[in-house]
């Protein structure tokens, strides 16, 4: 492992393609000044000097004074300048029903490059940044495409509070190197994570266009998956319903239809672990499929896969509402029968729908109450909250 000094950093950041050489001639005289550049680097030093070289953007975890400023601060001018213009973030705005003292939900809504974005964030004060929303959102923020760089999060050796919190720039090879070689520990660096693909070409708002915003982030061995259980779901589910339901099923995708479903599955399995192991028996699986149908029959929902970056074992067809992610109470159909199984409570699968219904209403309301702060017009009361 390479001494941890600054010259030693500086001279492998420039062998690494992180930073011109200029750029490091000039940071190089500049601490030069005030610091000697052979010394062994605290990790706070460290830490600290990474964003100065351009390669890293810092979260700031004491007084900001005041959130919305900070976040417009720290997305449109940080975040650009540390991508070389490659992620340009404008009109941000912190969107919260400051009359409604029973809603506590708060979005940052800005554009990425031109496409709408939404965070989910929660603040207790005002003077201080939601570290824990950037650390779980940053994806967002990482220029995709054709470019390999991430925004990886460094983890330090001693966590204590109001520290900041840093995110480098760096292809994963780029991030490993410094591991290896400067003892830089970053978060999910062996992860396997997909790039920010193309904006959907179809039309917004349609459940095509959510499920192509979807695959903007799924691996591709995730893509394979969900064509594969989507290719043929109306022969499979009439399969199923002739192999395993009782001639009186309401085979009709309402939701009265998922209390008798869910019977279906208590008559058959005591609890949730019963369910889980059975996961790929036909009727489970035709279960799966037809509770999902449902709730995407019964609202503005979609099919999708959890894809926990590349983990295979961890595949499961999941119904997310047709909102962004920030809004979103994903269900996965396995889990709810399981959960039925185990409150041995048939209704549960029908309750599945309000959970989804509710993502959407909230979404809804996002919108009215961003469209009243862009447009500093009437309170949301009169544009039918």
């Amino acid at each position: 492992m390479a001494r941890r000094t600054v010259r030693e950093l500086t001279g492998r950041l420039v062998g690494l393609g992180m930073v011109a050489e200029d750029k490091a001639a000039e940071m190089l005289a500049r601490i030069g000044k005030w610091n000697s550049l052979d010394e062994e680097l605290a990790e706070d030093d460290l830490f600290g000097w990474l964003p100065e070289f351009g390669i890293a953007i810092s979260v700031h975890g004491e007084d900001v004074d005041y959130v919305e400023y900070y976040y417009r601060y720290l997305l449109e001018d940080e975040v650009a300048a540390c991508t070389g213009g490659a992620v340009v973030v404008t009109d941000l705005v912190l969107v919260r029903d400051e009359d409604d003292e029973d809603d506590d939900d708060e979005f940052l809504h800005f554009l990425h490059n031109g496409e709408p974005v939404w965070w989910s964030v929660e603040h207790q004060s005002d003077d201080y940044a939601d570290q824990v929303a950037v650390a779980q959102q940053i994806g967002d923020l990482n220029p995709g495409g054709d470019d390999p760089r991430i925004f990886f999060q460094l983890q330090r050796e001693k966590v204590e509070a109001c520290q900041d919190d840093v995110y480098v720039l760096a292809s994963p090879e780029q991030a490993r190197a410094l591991r290896d070689e400067f003892d830089l520990d970053f978060h999910g660096l062996d992860a396997v994570w997909p790039r920010r693909g193309a904006a959907p070409t179809a039309e917004p708002g349609t459940v095509e266009w959510h499920m192509q915003e979807d695959r903007r982030y799924m691996t591709e061995p995730a893509k394979e998956f969900l064509d594969r259980w989507l290719s043929d779901m109306d022969g499979a589910l009439d399969e199923w319903r002739a192999g395993f339901l009782p001639e009186h099923f309401p085979f009709d995708f309402s939701l009265d239809s998922l209390d008798v479903l869910g019977q279906l599955v208590l008559d058959r399995f005591p609890d949730r672990s019963a369910v889980r192991e059975a996961a790929e028996d036909p009727f489970v699986v035709g279960a799966v499929r037809y509770l999902g149908e449902t709730l995407i029959r019964n609202g503005p929902n979609h099919w999708a896969c959890q894809d926990l970056v590349g983990t295979a074992d961890d595949w499961m067809p999941m119904i997310r509402p047709n909102t962004p992610d920030a809004f979103q109470l994903a269900m996965i159909p396995l889990d709810e029968l399981g959960h039925a199984a185990a409150d041995r409570d048939p209704g549960i699968l029908g309750e599945a729908a309000e959970g989804l219904r509710e993502s959407a209403d909230r979404y809804a309301k996002a919108l009215r109450l961003l469209d009243s702060i862009r447009q500093g017009g009437p309170e949301l009361s009169e544009v039918d909250a």
